[in-house]
């Protein structure tokens, strides 16, 4: 069965394209094989009519060219009326990246375009630092559910749409209008929910035949092994890196005990410091801090530690089963729904909160205008809307407007003490 090969609108398509015309870079960050080859394409396609230069610094051969004399190489391909696009992919590999985009750029502003793309945001961040008031940036993750519906089913996308609507009014409107209590495709809906959360969102794997994912999969992490971490970051002992993820891999959604994997991966404490860094810093996982009034005590909490992809996480502890029949079932859904309230926010407005008795919520929204809300995930049909222990004791605590909990059924609304609480099927975050 050969793979589908539908091109899936991403989400922050229309935003890189508001800016084409703008005389900032573009620069567009994010994990190997998330799609931003097939996003720089796509953008190739837009601009037809446009002088448009493809770059890939993958390939040593393009680069060597490039790197002899990047201002010959971006002069002798300007035309002499318009815009040149130079899209520039893997740009991480370009040496003193960020130094030479802002030499570009000042020398041929007005006359050329300049498109980048990169897998690590610690060459970002170098970048960043020459091209203040010169770029703009995007992340780009892999597929979020709402992408992957629209790849395999628009009429869930459109019910998705609708729903995830509704709970985005009652986040941020003051007054929200009654919710319908009944919803539709219930079962199909499960479904796709299961494909996604079981084999997660890389485009490949996503749209690729359901006999391939797992050794999709499994290539995926070897390749960015190989090519990022070995070859790129220069870490020596790969095994002890591979091992260190596994470990990670069994620890989602849990608070990240760094002396207990010092101890199980049999490295220092320095090198699982690092090792969880260049994590984060190359779109593997990602780190939750915790919540509290007070910042010192704050810095002091351990993070939780959640995988950018479920599927990339399951295949690293070689469990493809479904959910019903797993003992991590509420750690991995609970994994899907940090994924899906990241995108458009900064990190520091998602934390999660925990007290030294125990008492915890999954996620508290603190961006400007939601004022602390707390979301609380349970992977259960639920039969009324009764709210968990560590939700309770947060409203005691800080009184929010509003809470969210979210199921796998039930759509209620109950007020606790004064606020409004929101009972909402998970699938619609």
């Amino acid at each position: 069965m050969k793979s589908v090969t539908k091109f899936v609108e991403r989400t922050v398509f229309p935003d890189i394209l508001a800016w084409l015309d703008e005389r900032e870079i573009i620069v567009i960050t994010g994990a190997r094989q998330t799609g931003k080859t097939t996003l720089l394409n796509k953008l190739k396609d837009h601009l037809a009519g446009s002088r448009v230069v493809y770059v890939n610094f993958e390939y040593s051969s393009q680069l060597e060219n490039f790197s002899q004399s990047p201002v010959d190489f971006v002069s002798l391909q300007l035309t002499e009326t318009g815009v040149t696009y130079f899209l520039f992919d893997e740009f991480q590999y370009v040496a003193n990246a960020g130094k030479l985009l802002k030499l570009l750029f000042d020398s041929f502003s007005g006359r050329a375009k300049f498109i980048v793309t990169g897998s690590s945001s610690l060459e970002i961040k170098e970048i960043a630092s020459f091209l203040v008031g010169r770029a703009v940036f995007f992340e780009l993750y892999p597929f979020s559910f709402a992408e992957f519906l629209s790849a395999k089913d628009d009429k869930l996308h459109r019910l998705w749409k609708a729903k995830h609507g509704e709970l985005l009014e009652f986040l941020h409107n003051p007054e929200v209008r009654s919710l319908e209590p009944e919803w539709i495709f219930q079962d199909e809906m499960t479904g796709r929910f299961e494909e996604y959360v079981i084999y997660g969102g890389y485009p490949a794997i996503a749209l690729s035949s359901p006999a391939l994912r797992e050794k999709r999969l499994e290539s995926l992490m070897d390749t960015y092994v190989e090519k990022d971490v070995v070859n790129f970051l220069r870490v020596g002992n790969a095994l002890e890196f591979k091992k260190l993820v596994r470990l990670l891999a069994l620890q989602i959604g849990n608070l990240l005990n760094f002396a207990s994997l010092q101890s199980d991966a049999g490295l220092s404490y320095r090198e699982v410091r690092r090792f969880v860094g260049l994590l984060e810093n190359t779109f593997i996982v990602n780190l939750l801090r915790p919540y509290a009034t007070n910042p010192t005590t704050e810095i002091k909490k351990s993070p939780k530690v959640y995988f950018v992809d479920t599927g990339l996480r399951n295949s690293l502890v070689a469990d493809f089963r479904p959910l019903q029949m797993r003992p991590d079932k509420g750690a991995v859904v609970e994994n899907f729904v940090f994924n899906q309230l990241l995108p458009g926010q900064r990190k520091d407005d998602l934390r999660f909160w925990r007290t030294k008795q125990g008492a915890e919520v999954d996620f508290i929204l603190t961006a400007t205008g939601l004022k602390r809300i707390p979301v609380e995930v349970k992977f259960q049909a639920l039969s009324h809307p009764s709210p968990p222990s560590g939700l309770t004791r947060y409203i005691k605590k800080y009184h929010p407007q509003k809470a969210v909990v979210l199921n796998r059924n039930l759509i209620a609304r109950r007020t606790i003490q004064s606020t409004d609480v929101l009972f909402f099927p998970l699938f619609f975050a």
